[in-house]
């Protein structure tokens, strides 16, 4: 018996110096990695597929020596004991989703890079090449296939009982994966998207909605002119242009259901102009067809919408146009141009919705024709999107279930922004002045309350910059500063303020300056809904804090806002303890 136990103990020796020897291996194999992940990630955003491709044997290397260590017998017999196996399980996860990356992401990214590039996207001839695109499909659906499981390894990694090394380990691979396997989630989706909704599988026609914020609303301003657009094998081509004022009021108003109606009134998509009322696109969307089904209007195969930072954006990459009329419209003077010089100069609003149609689509004929920087094309459009300043809806169900959750869907009511709350603004005054409107929204943590889930507060900064002084003033255009039916002062705004919760949260107490104020409550897609009417002098400002009560579980909260002239439509989240 002494002499098994003797030999016993010394084969757990051995086991534990070998599985030591493995441990090292590994901990040399992942540290070894990490430049190299650092530099191929470096070089496919850079678009240097070679200095990528260069770099991958040795990543590669790395990543299958971390894998082997882990699935050697010993590892994976240790693997069974309490508390040690929890770590080595850790170990070997992080090392697969390293080799995940380092075999299959990389190189498919590769490929795919050296399909289509930037440079392949910029039109040509007013067509935008989609040969490549096709080409790269399936490359970027087999990378996006990789980082997903990839990111589920670690995701699924429970990091109760690692020690703490381990799982400050674990918590880092996190961050980068799931960033890395939502990113090539929706590269996937846009080059799956692309060809068809551009024309390749047959002429496609859209509906191009361009959005006044001068007078707000909660998708970002009212829709002032639209637009159609064909698209047919790649090539882009605007064809009727008129001010949205010119489409009929409904005769029959549109089926609202009763939560929309409660939060919104039955204003909500009556006329084009207000079809941005709800915060969210594919909703705004289907009333804006309808609306323009009804004026006569041709079916159409999804609804584009675009306001002016997002003008300004591209004009950064195709430099100065010139309008019909001669104006010069520049990245730095165009907002200005389109939501208050316009107004001086075209006193009729007829006249001022043509001139802001015609502006906008002489800035989409030099995006097709004019040559630019591709890089330069993709970040104006990457930060439009990502401001919320463009939005995408199509008539196509498999298409639409793909661009919803997407930031260039718009959905503010898709699961995909639950976690969300809401603060959107919309013009009560009748008039073009919310040019002259500051809206600025932060997210702080409420004092936590014994015995309840986290809260978070919504802080809201409104301050009016309509000239005080009475000769500015009635300097100021008259379409822009009244709206012609009395009842309230010139220079006066009226916002109307709508608060959502994020979804199984709710909108708590809401104070102004310190005071506690009501207003309208009510429900919408699962949250909690409140209104209100803020009413500013010229100069004046307000301040409004709205607590929310987090869904349970929930520790953190972001939100959703109308895009301001200087702000973009997201405000990043806080994470607040219960």
């Amino acid at each position: 018996m002494r002499r098994a136990l003797v030999v016993v103990g010394v084969l757990v020796l051995v086991a534990a110096g070998w599985l030591a020897v493995r441990g090292v291996q590994v901990v040399h194999a992942l540290r070894a990695a990490v430049p190299g992940v650092d530099a191929v990630g470096d070089a496919l955003r850079d678009g240097d597929v070679d200095a990528a491709s260069a770099r991958l044997p040795e990543l590669q290397e790395h990543a299958a020596t971390a894998l082997a260590a882990t699935r050697d017998p010993v590892w994976r017999a240790a693997s069974a004991l309490p508390w040690l196996g929890t770590q080595l399980d850790a170990v070997r996860d992080v090392s697969a989703a390293l080799d995940v990356v380092a075999s299959e992401v990389v190189p498919a990214l590769a490929d795919a890079a050296g399909a289509v590039g930037p440079r392949d996207l910029v039109p040509v001839d007013g067509a935008v090449p989609l040969a490549p695109v096709v080409g790269a499909q399936p490359a970027v659906a087999a990378a996006a296939d990789a980082a997903a499981r990839a990111d589920a390894l670690v995701a699924g990694i429970p990091t109760d009982g690692l020690v703490p090394p381990l799982a400050t380990a674990v918590a880092q691979a996190r961050g980068p994966l799931a960033e890395a396997a939502l990113l090539l989630d929706r590269v996937d989706d846009a080059v799956a998207l692309l060809p068809p909704m551009l024309g390749a599988d047959g002429p496609r026609t859209y509906l191009v909605l361009v959005l006044n914020p001068a007078e707000l609303r909660s998708g970002g301003g009212i829709v002032g002119s639209v637009a159609v657009l064909h698209a047919v094998d790649g090539r882009l081509t605007l064809g009727e242009r008129l001010a949205s004022r010119t489409l009929p009021r409904l005769d029959a108003p549109p089926a609202l259901g009763a939560e929309e109606l409660a939060v919104h009134g039955d204003r909500l998509g009556s006329i084009m102009q207000n079809v941005t009322m709800t915060p969210d696109f594919p909703r705004a969307a289907e009333l804006a067809v309808e609306v323009w089904e009804a004026g006569g209007g041709a079916p159409v195969d999804g609804v584009l919408a675009v306001e002016p930072v997002a003008l300004a954006h591209l004009l950064d990459v195709t430099g100065p146009v010139t309008a019909p009329d001669g104006t010069v419209l520049e990245a730095d003077g165009v907002v200005r141009t389109l939501l208050h010089d316009a107004y001086a100069r075209y006193p009729d609003p007829d006249a001022t919705d043509a001139f802001f149609a015609a502006s906008a689509a002489g800035i989409f004929d030099a995006l097709v024709t004019v040559p630019g920087s591709p890089a330069g094309l993709v970040d104006a459009l990457g930060r439009s999107v990502a401001e919320r300043r463009v939005a995408l809806w199509s008539a196509h169900a498999e298409e639409q279930e793909r661009l919803a959750p997407s930031p260039l869907g718009g959905s503010f009511f898709d699961p995909a922004a639950a976690d969300q709350a809401g603060v959107f603004l919309d013009d009560g005054t009748g008039t073009k002045l919310d040019y002259f409107l500051g809206a600025e929204v932060a997210v702080a943590c409420a004092d936590p309350v014994p015995g309840q889930g986290a809260r978070a507060v919504l802080v809201v900064d409104l301050a009016s910059t309509v000239p005080a002084d009475p000769a500015e003033l009635a300097a100021l255009p008259s379409y822009m500063s009244t709206n012609g039916l009395g009842g309230t002062p010139t220079g006066v705004t009226r916002t109307n303020l709508t608060f959502y919760s994020p979804v199984g949260g709710r909108v708590a107490e809401i104070r102004s300056d310190g005071a506690a104020v009501g207003g309208l409550r009510g429900t919408e897609a699962g949250r909690d809904v409140a209104v209100l009417t803020a009413t500013l002098a010229p100069g004046a400002s307000v301040r409004y804090e709205v607590t929310v009560e987090l869904p349970a579980g929930a520790t953190g909260l972001g939100a959703w806002r109308t895009p301001g002239l200087e702000e973009a439509g997201t405000v990043p989240a806080t994470t607040c303890e219960s």
